[in-house]
Formats: C-alpha cells, structure tokens, sequence
C-alpha cells in the first residue's frame, strides 16, 4: 500500500450519521417518506475541489467531501450523511479501495440536498 497510511481509529477523528429514506405507513391507507438514521460511526473526511451550480434559479457553491470509515455493506448511494450540522448527499456509489473490506470510501457534496428532521 504504497503512500496510503493505514485506516487505524487516529484517522477517524469525525462522527458521522448515515441517514436513509423510509417508506412508512400514513395511516390513511398511503405512504410518505421519512428519513432514519440507520447507523452512526467514525469517519476521516477530507475536503476536495468545491465547483458552482445553477440551484434554485441562483448561483450556488457546492462543497465536496471524500469520506473514509471502517468498512460495512449496508451504505447505499441513495443515502444521505449528517455531519458536524452539515447534511450531505453521496455522489458515487461507495467503494472498498482495495478489496479487502477493511475501508469504505464515500464521496459526498453539499448538492440537492433535502431537508433531514
């Protein structure tokens, strides 16, 4: 593993929240969204090259996160993160770097993002 450093927890100095919408039942026979946390863990996020986009008829910067945790097969593209007041869509699916599900890493941008309770 040339010029990585090793995912030990000295990394993982961030608490992040990983957040998923849910169908629930209304109780009128139909169903709305809602989101859940489903779980909360230790992450290394590092801030990329930020880009502007055209959001809400206004020129708006979008900041971008590559964010490294332990690995776990349950983080979905669609999901969202909760960090530090910040919330965060993933842009990528997750990848395991090199295979051998010890890491995750998530890209994640500050872009369309919507509400969390």
């Amino acid at each position: 593993m040339a010029g990585r450093k090793r995912l030990g927890a000295g990394r993982l100095r961030q608490r992040i929240e990983i957040w998923r919408s849910v169908e629930t039942k209304n109780g009128r026979g139909g169903f709305t969204d809602d989101w859940q946390m489903i779980a909360a863990t230790r992450a290394e996020i590092l801030g990329q090259p930020g880009r502007e986009a055209v959001l809400e008829q206004a020129l708006q910067g979008i900041a971008v996160y590559k964010i490294t945790i332990r690995f776990r097969d349950d983080v979905l593209a669609s999901d969202q993160l909760r960090w530090s007041g910040r919330i965060l869509n993933i842009t990528a699916p997750p990848v395991d770097p090199d295979g051998l599900r010890k890491e995750l890493v998530i890209t994640a941008s500050t872009e369309s993002v919507q509400k969390l309770p």
